[in-house]
């Protein structure tokens, strides 16, 4: 196995205590073209990935779906390890973005503020001829918080397009009740003690 430039990750992101949010595990491989990977995703105390029943739910992306099969199994506490393979030896498409989508829940026990820190580890890139590529740690990290603002959306996003739970479109966004919106394709939490207008 061989160093290189090739880089698996997860962006820094943040998520409010007790909640859900929707992750992505990124390649980024501008010089090699891969058909399987294997890594091991190392979360802290307090964060897991999304499942029941010891079943864990993970989805392909667009990088992935193709004449490939990926598995995701917990090996202990807080470690998963994804495995995606081709029997027929294709390719990944592109050369950068996600390869395995996933929510992570928080369990409650994290108190706003806090900034953690998870890590893929053991990353394995197989090229069609079968070498292996091993691809340095990663770290990102988790920023424990309250959900983002309306405001802050708004700016990122630029025009606010807002549904309810329902999927009900609400154009007076100026007054949002307490409750779950999907603000922009994302979900977010108004509270009555934080209040929120675009």
């Amino acid at each position: 196995m061989s160093q290189t430039s090739d880089k698996v990750y997860v962006d820094d992101f943040n998520i409010v205590s007790k909640g859900s949010k929707r992750i992505n595990v990124c390649l980024d491989n501008p010089n090699n073209a891969f058909c399987a990977f294997q890594f091991d995703l190392h979360l802290p105390d307090g964060v897991c990935i999304l499942g029941a029943d010891g079943l864990i739910y993970y989805w392909d992306t667009w990088r992935t779906e193709a004449n490939h099969d990926m598995s995701v199994v917990q090996l202990e506490k807080g470690i998963y390890r994804f495995i995606c393979y081709s029997l027929s030896n294709s390719v990944f498409s592109g050369q950068e973005g996600p390869i395995a989508d996933f929510f992570i829940l928080t369990d409650g026990s994290l108190t706003d503020g806090t900034t953690l820190t998870g890590s893929i580890e053991n990353i394995i890139l197989t090229k069609t001829d079968g070498n292996d590529v091993k691809p340095g740690k990663t770290t990102f990290n988790i920023t424990i918080g309250p959900a983002a603002g309306i405001d802050d959306l708004k700016a990122e996003e630029g025009d606010l397009v807002v549904y309810d739970i329902r999927g009900n479109r609400i154009y007076d966004v100026e007054n949002l009740k307490k409750g779950v919106y999907i603000v922009n394709g994302r979900k977010i939490f108004i509270d009555d003690k934080n209040p929120q207008k675009p």
